[in-house]
């Protein structure tokens, strides 16, 4: 027997759906209106039976430690494009080095470890200058385009003026957890980015005009967190339009175990919170932007994601403690009291509402080719969706923990370890 039930506490506990269901369709609205025509649509700028002219672009890799495998595995993904590669060393301690000098791939050296920001600023320094054009990739990524695929979207690109291209990254096949993040990165850029127009998003994998990444890692902190989205900021601040384009296609490697996305989610979160910090007055005085911008950064970034987690942790607290109640009274153990605060209506609601909302979505967002790859785990997304409350948390905990007593409270895998003096 359950009691009665608590519209406040309903409304509290399902809050995060309202969210998701507001946004969603805003974004579906936007994405049919920034892509439709205009500078936002490369397709736009060319007739679709002419080559535009293409200028000289380099790929850029920053690798640090690779073992033979993994080497073997980034070169042969980049042998259609080899002629445009280069590489840097980020002052590897073992044999990777040498690896590169005998595979004969133009790379440079670095002395000491920088990480990817400090060492792409100094390969970009070492191109020749007439390089006008650079794609940045990850030594765990691969382009699914062939030559003249990437020629004919760098050709496009170069023509547009813009300062920077996200393109569509799917995540490779391998184990349970790749459905999940599948399904989240296709959510994540064939709505959420494609549908802001030319203020979109960088991840880590995104091709620049050379000078316009020159101008961003001059000004960079050069910190690997949120290093992509600090390149957004940096670029939309200056005047600078970024644009989403999803014949460019990125393959990148998930991750396979709990504990390693637990890590690379509060980093993901410790970087959000530091690197928006630094920016938010200057993204509040460019709300004059538009609509699309305005509420990108400042209503969806700001307040639904940073200043309305508190919400979130109090929602999934009602929602835990509902299932716990329902499970409880399945099995006739009645452990849990029956309260408006614990009935279990909330977790079934909450958990039919967004099955629903993401099994309509999927033909929106998903492409053909993943959609039976990711439908098996619709049934337990919004079990995943409420999971990442907690990394976030401990992300937000860590950036405040460290701006009051220069500590953290968790050490995530992107943290740089401290060498101890003897």
């Amino acid at each position: 027997m359950t009691s009665s039930i608590s519209v406040s506490l309903y409304l509290l506990a399902t809050s995060a759906f309202f969210i998701d269901l507001l946004d969603v369709m805003l974004r579906v609205y936007l994405r049919r209106r920034n892509t439709r025509h205009g500078p936002a649509n490369p397709a736009a700028v060319t007739s679709p039976h002419e080559q535009p002219p293409l200028r000289p672009f380099a790929i850029l890799a920053s690798i640090h430690n690779l073992d033979q495998a993994d080497l073997d595995r980034f070169l042969n993904a980049m042998a259609p494009h080899l002629r445009h590669l280069w590489v840097i060393d980020d002052a590897s301690t073992d044999d990777t080095w040498e690896r590169l000098e005998r595979c004969a791939v133009r790379s440079i050296r670095g002395q000491q470890n920088r990480q990817k920001p400090a060492a792409i600023k100094t390969l970009l320094a070492a191109l020749p200058p007439w390089v006008e054009t650079v794609v940045v990739v990850d030594p765990d990524t691969r382009l699914l385009n062939s030559a003249e695929e990437l020629q004919q979207i760098v050709g496009e690109f170069q023509q547009t003026g813009m300062a920077a291209v996200c393109p569509q990254i799917t995540i490779t096949r391998d184990g349970v957890l790749s459905r999940f993040q599948q399904l989240e990165y296709c959510l994540s850029f064939a709505l959420g980015r494609q549908a802001l127009g030319d203020t979109t998003i960088t991840p880590g994998i995104a091709m620049y005009r050379r000078d316009a990444l020159e101008y961003v890692l001059d000004r960079h902190s050069l910190s690997v967190y949120a290093e992509d989205l600090e390149n957004t900021f940096l670029l939309l601040l200056n005047g600078e339009r970024i644009y989403y384009d999803d014949r460019l296609i990125v393959e990148t490697e998930g991750m396979t175990r709990i504990r390693r996305l637990f890590s690379q989610r509060a980093g993901w979160s410790f970087g959000l919170i530091k690197v928006y910090a630094e920016h938010w007055r200057g993204l509040v005085r460019s709300t004059n932007r538009g609509f699309t911008f305005t509420y990108q950064y400042i209503v969806y970034m700001g307040i639904l994601v940073l200043a309305l987690h508190p919400l979130k942790l109090i929602g999934a607290a009602v929602l835990t403690i509902s299932a716990l109640n329902g499970l409880d009274n399945l099995a006739g153990l009645q452990a849990i009291g029956d309260t408006p605060f614990t009935n279990p209506l909330y977790a079934w609601a909450m958990y039919v509402k967004y099955t629903v909302l993401m099994a309509i979505l999927i033909p929106v967002a998903v492409p053909r080719g993943s959609r039976l790859y990711v439908l098996p785990v619709l049934p337990l997304y919004l079990f995943y969706n409420v999971w990442q409350i907690a990394p976030a948390t401990v992300g937000y905990l860590n950036w405040i923990t460290q701006r009051l007593w220069k500590r953290r409270v968790y050490h995530d895998h992107y943290q740089p370890v401290v060498q101890q003096e003897p």
